[in-house]
């Protein structure tokens, strides 16, 4: 007759996390002017708001570590969120088994925590993976704005430019919309 005994295991699992979630776009910028002369201008607007411009790269970091670059010839925006967790997981199963196959039921008990181990661990890095798409899509929300108002800025300066360029500005008028009106005497 064999004995029925009871075991306990326990595994444990630490890992780092890392996920990277990112989107990118491109800037709509008229070709008022040649295109050297519209990418010093975006680049100097871009600075005015906080942007360290590198070659034709402007970049800055938001507040909630979101990365955002501008290439300037090309406009393309591109927005990257990372975030990084350490993960020190641990479970504990235990079952009464019969002394005859003790060896078999422990690696299978083992075998049953591993997984639900790597489950959770899984779970967890989807969980910090949301979390850094939400945290993109809000500074997203709030970049966009801002670089549709960069992008007017940049196409009004361009276009006084450009009339200053054609002839005698007389007038500029903008409104507080957005609209511009320059007349020019040729």
């Amino acid at each position: 007759m064999s004995r029925a005994y009871r075991i306990s295991i326990k595994e444990s699992l630490a890992q780092h996390v890392q996920v990277e979630d990112g989107v990118s776009s491109t800037l709509e910028l008229l070709p008022i002017l040649q295109k050297d002369r519209m990418r010093e201008l975006l680049g100097q607007e871009l600075e005015a708001r906080g942007f360290t411009r590198e070659g034709v790269t402007a970049s800055r970091t938001e507040k909630n570590g979101v990365e955002v670059e501008v290439n300037l010839e090309t406009g393309q925006v591109s927005a990257t969120a990372q975030g990084h967790q350490e993960l020190k997981l641990e479970t504990e199963r235990t079952a009464v088994i019969d002394q005859a196959a003790k060896d078999e039921r422990e690696a299978s008990l083992r075998k049953v925590a591993q997984e639900a181990l790597k489950r959770e661990a899984k779970s967890e890095e989807e969980a910090l993976r949301k979390k850094v798409t939400q945290q993109l899509e809000g500074t997203l929300r709030d970049l966009k704005g801002e670089l549709d108002t960069v992008v007017n800025r940049v196409t009004a300066t361009a276009l006084k430019t450009r009339a200053a360029e054609l002839g005698q500005v007389e007038e500029v008028h903008e409104d507080a919309n957005g609209g511009l009106t320059i007349k020019v005497r040729v």
